[in-house]
């Protein structure tokens, strides 16, 4: 990832564009121009990982069914009133 935008823009700056007026500046276009095809590439495969499938350890392990925790007590912001 880090050298795909350092040999775009030298290759660009020495092959493509060494015959218009700023060669440096239109190097440096297409090389930031890599690095953002490089950020889209790795959002989308970020993107199209597949989801966790998240599994509560203590369902089925002979304590009973996860309830919430009903069965312990409610403590400070958790209390609810029951007058």
């Amino acid at each position: 990832m880090l050298t795909v935008p350092v040999i775009t823009f030298y290759i660009c700056f020495y092959f493509i564009f060494s015959n218009k007026a700023e060669p440096l500046a239109w190097s440096g276009f297409a090389a930031v121009g890599s690095v953002n095809i490089i950020v889209a590439a790795y959002v989308h495969s970020a993107f199209s990982e597949p989801d966790e499938v998240n599994v509560d350890p203590r369902v089925g392990s002979g304590v009973g069914k996860f309830d919430n925790d009903a069965s312990r007590p409610r403590v400070g912001a958790f209390k609810q009133r029951t007058d």
